[in-house]
């Protein structure tokens, strides 16, 4: 607001020039004072307030024709302290002429003079036309000098009388302006001056202190805060509501809140009644507004405004993330921690490390033990959302009452047993981040339908609450689970499938990237601290075995190994061989002569020198359906022979060919070969003529070529059978 407008009126122009000069110094940048002295007042001019410079001039020329609506206020003055150190310890029982322009100004200096303690020495009252007192050699005078009398001994200037600091904070109190910013002012003020009674000034700094203790601890809340009368007349306004305004203290102290909140165009219903988090605008910033009474012996007499800036809460949530990322709400991995040689498997990272730079959801899918969690954390920490927290859950280690209450949270008194004040969910502390919901296969019905909501409305209902929260959360799902025949099956939703699977990322089990085998094992055996290489022999049985628990179970394998080994590790050592005899293992290593070895029933450990035909194979187990399945490249077989029996076989019994059936027939004969095994095998042998390829389930057929190519290798008779053409 406007600059206050001040009249002082004193007995002269001289001294109301003066008293101006004074004021203008310490509140000049909140007032504006106009000197007048008795005669030149008229009463008409419009001021905020009029100051009669001392209580001796308002009784003798009273009344002062001033408006009604025009506070007064009568100054109090006093000496500097420069001014009083040069009179306080005067020699008793001397005597002093005290002199002065006039009577009535006399009268006052030398009751202040009293007042002040100067009550050791006689003080006589001087003036022009006062009686001459030729026996008085020695004066003071505030300011006066030259009206002292000629032949004085001493004259003692103690400066022109200044305003005292109680009048200085009556002016101040009556604008509501005593605030952090006049306190300094008023500090720096009463060290310059002395008061007529220390008790009071001690009372006042100690008020003055307290209230100002008050704003400054208002002005380091983060809140704006703004205090209003019954009148509407705002009486405080803290830092942050200046900025949040854009005006300074003087400039809304003393205006009426309607008046702001209408220039603003605030809706003035927020001033009817208490508003509890109500969003505003003020100067294009969103506000959250609260308004409540203060209240003082009983009776509410003033209101305050509590304004929250959106932006302030976003940092203050901010803050809350990096802390609970801080208590292990962080993704702990990175695409640099997945160790591989595989072609494959750095395509794959190069697909993940694509879908991490947006927001859409991802579905993984793979066997246990693969790195599901491995590849969400990796996806995170090199999204967007890094900054921000990574909560992972795993969905089928908890019931779905409990799973449901740590996902979405739950209100105060929601279910017997619920924390007091409730409890914020995991989507909602892990707002602005990511979270990673592994197992989703298993989550019920009832869930599936509230994860859809979230991933469709981008909003979550506590357990127990009818407020809405909406929620800024990317989905990572995983699951070992085939979620497309659980989609067919009706057990799980179609449209929940397809929001989360918007990206799919399938992990290979390490059965078909086995060549990471020797890295991912060094790599655990180095993180044990095992200094020491594993034998030929276990790296080749290691790099035999079906690894049905993934690299899980090879950490675990290498974990053992550490653990077990003092520097010489055997095969027979191994974990997932200890169900076999050390024997058996010798004979396979060394066998008896003459004896049959079935390598469908011993475990046959790549690099040995021994024949294993497809006839043996064929023949060895007698009908057994006990037969121990094992890795193809573990065997001394001709794949490429091997697959063309098979195909003549079920084309004999009249089966299909597909890969599939194919992986069937051969796991059946104890020999395992993945699909991607066959189809690549089908491939080289239809480049060499020897079978053709079909669509769908039939899968090949053997060419006139490769029919004659298996009659003149096989080493036994096999059943007629028309050679098959390309027609």
């Amino acid at each position: 607001m406007k600059r206050l407008n001040i009249a002082v009126i004193a007995g002269y122009a001289a001294t109301s020039a003066k008293l101006c000069s004074q004021l203008t110094t310490l509140l000049g940048q909140y007032m504006l004072f106009h000197p007048f002295s008795v005669d030149n007042w008229t009463g008409e001019q419009d001021m905020d307030l009029v100051m009669i410079s001392s209580h001796i001039l308002f009784i003798k020329h009273s009344p002062f024709h001033i408006k009604k609506q025009t506070d007064i206020l009568i100054l109090k003055r006093t000496l500097s302290k420069k001014g009083w150190d040069r009179i306080k310890n005067l020699p008793s029982g001397n005597q002093y002429l005290v002199v002065n322009d006039e009577r009535d100004s006399v009268v006052e200096t030398i009751s202040l003079l009293y007042e002040l303690g100067l009550r050791h020495v006689d003080l006589i009252p001087y003036y022009p036309g006062a009686p001459e007192t030729r026996n008085v050699l020695r004066a003071i005078t505030p300011g006066e000098a030259e009206l002292a009398p000629e032949g004085m001994a001493e004259v003692i200037d103690v400066g022109d009388r200044v305003v005292e600091i109680s009048t200085v904070v009556e002016i101040l109190t009556r604008f509501n302006l005593l605030n952090g910013e006049t306190r300094r002012i008023l500090d720096a003020y009463a060290k310059k001056i002395v008061t007529s009674n220390q008790g009071l000034q001690m009372t006042m700094q100690e008020l003055i202190d307290a209230k100002n203790l008050f704003e400054e601890t208002l002005n380091m809340v983060q809140d704006g805060v703004v205090t209003y009368d019954d009148n509407g007349i705002i009486t405080f306004v803290n830092r942050t509501a200046e900025h949040l305004w854009g005006a300074g203290v003087w400039e809304l102290s003393g205006r009426n809140i309607t008046e702001l909140f209408s220039h603003h165009h605030i809706d003035l219903k927020l001033l009817n009644e208490d508003a509890k988090d109500q969003l505003t605008t003020i100067n294009k910033k969103t506000v959250i507004l609260n308004k409540m009474p203060i209240r003082g012996h009983g009776s509410a007499t003033e209101r305050v405004l509590i304004l929250k800036m959106a932006e302030k809460v976003e940092e203050l949530e901010l803050k809350l993330r990096t802390q609970l990322r801080e208590n292990g709400h962080a993704a702990k991995f990175s695409f640099r921690d997945i160790v591989t040689g595989s072609e494959a498997m750095k395509r794959l990272i190069a697909r993940a490390s694509k879908m991490a730079k947006n927001d859409f959801s991802v579905l993984i899918l793979g066997e246990n033990g693969t790195g599901k969690e491995l590849f969400a954390h990796s996806i995170h920490q090199q999204s967007d959302r890094s900054r921000f927290p990574f909560i992972a859950i795993n969905c089928s280690a908890l019931p779905e009452n409990l799973l449901e209450s740590e996902l979405f949270g739950y209100e105060d008194g929601a279910f017997t047993g619920a924390k007091k004040g409730g409890k914020p969910g995991l989507f909602e502390q892990a707002h602005r981040g990511t979270i990673f919901l592994d197992e989703i296969g298993d989550i019920s019905a009832n869930l599936q339908i509230r994860l859809l909501r979230v991933l469709q409305q981008k909003e979550i209902l506590k357990v127990g609450g009818t407020k809405v929260l909406p929620v800024d959360v990317r989905v990572i799902a995983a699951t070992n689970r085939d979620l497309a025949a659980m989609v067919r099956d009706g057990t799980f939703r179609e449209d929940l499938y397809y929001r989360l699977k918007v990206l799919q990322l399938k992990i290979m089990p390490l059965r078909e990237r086995k060549e990471d085998i020797p890295l991912l094992a060094r790599y655990f055996l180095t993180r044990r601290g095992y200094p020491h290489e594993l034998p030929d022999d276990v790296m080749e049985a290691l790099m035999c075995y079906h690894w049905p628990g993934n690299i899980r179970e090879l950490e675990n394998t290498m974990e053992y190994v550490s653990i077990m080994s003092d520097g010489t590790f055997g095969v027979g050592e191994l974990p997932f061989l200890e169900a076999e005899p050390v024997q058996g293992l010798q004979r396979i290593l060394d066998p008896i002569e003459g004896e049959v070895v079935n390598p469908a029933r011993t475990p046959v450990l790549a690099g040995d020198s021994i024949s294993v035909n497809w006839k043996s194979i064929n023949t060895a187990s007698n009908g057994s359906s006990a037969i121990a399945a094992l890795p193809a490249e573990c065997l001394d077989v001709d794949l490429d022979m091997l697959v063309l029996e098979m195909v003549l076989e079920a084309k004999v019994k009249g089966g299909h060919t597909g890969r599939r059936n194919i992986v069937e027939i051969a796991k059946g004969k104890g020999v395992v070969m993945t699909e991607n095994q066959v189809r690549r095998r089908m491939e080289g042998l239809r480049a060499k003529g020897l079978v053709y390829l079909r669509l769908g389930r039939s899968g090949c057929s053997l060419t006139a070529e490769g029919y004659r190519y298996l009659r003149e290798k096989q080493q036994y008779s096999i059943p007629e059978y028309p050679a098959e053409t390309n027609s």
